[in-house]
C-alpha cells in the first residue's frame, strides 16, 4: 500500500503538484501497467488514451456507468469492486469482450487515505482478473460536506465477439430462462449492515465481475437476450427482457435460487426479494435444449456455480412476467416503481 498522508485536502484537487501526487498513488495502488506500444495512456499522463484498432470487421461496445454506494465498504466487497464489477458486466451482457476503462474520482475533503488506497487496489486486483486496463481517468476533490465520501465513474470499452449483439429485446417464445446465481444478496446484505441486523450466516455481496464467465456463454449464437441484474434486481430485469421482446416470461418461484438469509432479510424489512438489487448476477435467455451446455460451462466458474434454469418464454401476454407460485397459483410481477433500496450501487 502507497501512503502520502492520512487525509485528502482541498488542494490535492487543485491542478499543481499536490495533484500529481494524488494522481500518483491513485495509480500506484490500482497497479497501472505500461502498455505504451499500443496506447498512449495513464504511463504517459496525457489527457485521452489512444487506441490502435485494427480490426475493421469488429463492432465496438461502449458503456458507462456512475457509483454513489453507501456505505463505500461492505460485507463482499467495496465501492471499487462495483465500479468495475457493474461496468465489465454492461460490456459482457452485451456479448462483448472487455478491453478498456476509463476512471473518475470525486473524492471528499478529509477522505483517508488508507481508504482510497484500498479502493485503488481492489479496482487494480479487479482489472487485472478481468483483463481490462484502465487507459484514461479523471480526478476532483470537493469541499467537506458537499458529497459523502467517494464517486466513482467509470466508462468501458470492448469487441463484439459474435456476429451480432446480444440485445434484451430479442427473446423468443420456446426459450429457456437461466439465473447464474441466487438473488437479492447484494441490497440485502447492505440493508442488513444499514440496519445493524445480525444473521449466524456468511451472506455478502454477490458483486463480481461476470467476465470471463461469460465469455463461452455470449459466443453460443443459441443465446437470444441477456441482462445483468442491478437496480431493481430480477423483477426489473425480467420486464424489461418482455417489454422489449413482446413477449411472456413464465418463471416458476421454486426454481429461482435465494439464500434464506437473504429472504429472511426482505421479509423483516417488507421488500420484495425479487425486486432487491444484484451486482455479479445474470439473466439468459437462449433456444431449448442449449441448458445443458450452458449450465455446464457456467457451473465451471465460481460466480455462477449456482445457475439454474428457472422458466421459459411464452408468446403472450405480451410484455408480462408471470410468476408460477409453489402453490400452483399465477401472478403478474411488474416492474418496481423505483428502488427499494437507495444507493445500492
Amino acid at each position: 500500500m502507497v501512503t502520502i498522508g492520512k487525509t485528502v485536502e482541498l488542494s490535492h484537487g487543485g491542478g499543481g503538484k499536490r495533484m500529481d501526487q494524488l494522481i500518483r498513488f491513485i495509480a500506484d495502488n490500482i497497479g497501472l501497467e505500461d502498455h505504451s506500444e499500443d496506447i498512449v495512456g495513464p504511463s504517459r499522463t496525457d489527457d485521452s488514451a489512444v487506441i490502435a484498432w485494427k480490426p475493421e470487421d469488429t463492432s465496438l461496445v461502449f458503456t458507462t456507468d456512475s457509483h454513489t454506494i453507501d456505505p463505500l465498504f461492505f460485507r463482499g466487497g467495496n465501492i471499487g469492486d462495483l465500479a468495475i464489477a457493474g461496468t465489465v458486466n454492461d460490456l459482457a451482457v452485451m456479448g462483448a469482450k472487455p478491453l478498456y476503462l476509463t476512471l473518475g474520482m470525486i473524492i471528499e475533503e478529509g477522505f483517508a487515505f488508507d481508504d482510497l488506497a484500498i479502493i485503488s487496489e481492489t479496482i487494480g486486483k479487479r482489472c487485472r482478473e478481468t483483463g481490462v486496463r484502465i487507459v484514461a481517468g479523471d480526478t476532483k476533490v470537493m469541499p467537506n460536506g458537499m458529497l459523502s465520501g467517494l464517486v466513482l465513474n467509470t466508462a468501458g470499452v470492448g469487441a463484439l465477439i459474435r456476429e451480432q449483439p446480444v440485445h434484451d429485446g430479442n427473446a423468443r417464445p420456446g426459450d429457456i430462462i437461466i439465473v447464474t446465481g441466487s438473488i437479492g444478496d447484494h441490497g440485502t446484505s447492505l440493508m442488513s449492515l444499514r440496519e445493524g441486523l445480525e444473521f449466524d450466516t456468511d451472506l455478502a455481496s454477490d458483486v463480481a465481475p461476470l467476465w470471463p464467465a461469460l465469455e463461452r456463454i455470449v459466443a453460443d449464437p443459441r443465446v437470444h437476450a441477456m441482462k445483468d441484474m442491478t437496480r431493481g434486481g430480477f423483477a426489473s430485469a425480467v420486464n424489461e427482457i418482455a417489454t422489449k421482446s413482446s413477449v411472456a416470461l413464465v418463471v416458476e418461484e421454486e426454481l429461482v435460487p435465494v439464500k434464506p438469509a437473504a429472504q429472511a432479510i426482505a421479509d423483516i424489512l417488507g421488500l420484495e426479494i425479487m425486486e432487491i438489487s444484484c451486482e455479479g448476477r445474470a439473466l439468459i435467455v437462449a433456444e431449448k435444449g442449449a441448458e445443458d451446455d450452458l449450465l455446464k460451462e457456467l457451473r465451471r466458474h465460481e460466480v455462477s456455480k449456482d445457475a439454474e434454469v428457472i422458466g421459459h418464454v411464452e408468446k403472450d401476454p405480451r410484455g408480462k412476467v408471470l410468476i408460477r407460485t409453489d402453490i400452483g397459483g399465477t401472478r403478474i410481477l411488474d416492474k418496481p416503481y423505483g428502488e427499494p433500496i437507495p444507493r445500492v450501487c
